[in-house]
């Protein structure tokens, strides 16, 4: 019996747990999905919330049946990056927009802040960041705020940074910055300096692919300041996603 255990345990391993989307297989043909399921209730919340608009069986006020998570992978893949898969929405926390539209579910700081003097918050309309959920999450998944990400959808790839945390039972959702390199035009109307100023909130359905490489928070936050962070995401950034890909 303890032999057949093991045997099925390495054979269960060995499987791919995930097959991309057509539409982004070449983006991510490098990368091996043989890896191992997240344990915890995670997975388990967001099909909830997507089928009953409730989040460990409490009702919440912003549910999921309007805005499905649409996520079907939740997995530890080579080097400890976790992986997930989900729709994503409009996160304009910390943008100039955000501070201007009071009442909103846009809050005017992010849940990361730069080390710097009055703290200040990820700029969503001028960063790539992601958003993650709060409670257990991140330390279940070994992840902190600061850590890289990559972002696939469809044949784009861009490089993110772990800036904010939403509701516990939601994932996927994204700065504007993100979702405008990604080629999904957000922002409707911009002012003579480059701010946004009308913003069309409909996020991606599905098919968004995010790939978080824990622990390069440590290389990114020190000394971290408005002027170097999108150049520094992209330097650890890709540096992680040719450790993930070999290529």
């Amino acid at each position: 019996m303890i032999l057949l255990v093991i045997t099925l345990c390495t054979f269960a391993q060995g499987i791919n747990l995930f097959t991309p989307p057509a539409s982004s297989k070449d983006t991510v043909a490098a990368i091996d999905f043989h890896g191992e399921k997240i344990a915890g209730p995670f997975s388990e919340w967001f099909r909830e919330c997507d089928g009953k608009n409730t989040c460990d069986g409490k009702p919440i006020r912003y549910g999921c049946h309007s805005d499905p998570n649409n996520n079907s992978a939740l997995l530890r893949l080579k080097g400890g990056v976790i992986f997930f898969d989900a729709k994503m929405d409009v996160d304009a926390d910390g943008s100039p927009y955000s501070k201007q539209t009071p009442g909103k579910t846009d809050q005017p700081e992010t849940s990361l802040r730069y080390s710097i003097a009055g703290k200040p918050s990820i700029n969503s309309d001028r960063v790539p960041y992601i958003v993650i959920p709060q409670g257990a999450f991140a330390s279940a998944l070994g992840i902190e705020l600061g850590d890289i990400a990559a972002v696939v959808y469809g044949r784009k790839r861009v490089f993110a940074v772990v800036a904010d945390e939403g509701p516990q039972c939601k994932i996927g959702e994204g700065s504007i910055q993100l979702h405008e390199a990604l080629g999904h035009s957000v922002c409707k109307q911009r002012a003579p300096n480059g701010d946004c100023v009308r913003i069309r909130d409909v996020g991606i359905e599905r098919d968004v692919l995010y790939f978080i490489f824990a622990g390069t928070h440590k290389a990114l936050l020190p000394g971290l300041k408005p002027e170097n962070i999108n150049a520094r995401i992209l330097a650890i950034g890709e540096n992680a996603w040719r450790n993930l890909s070999g290529r």
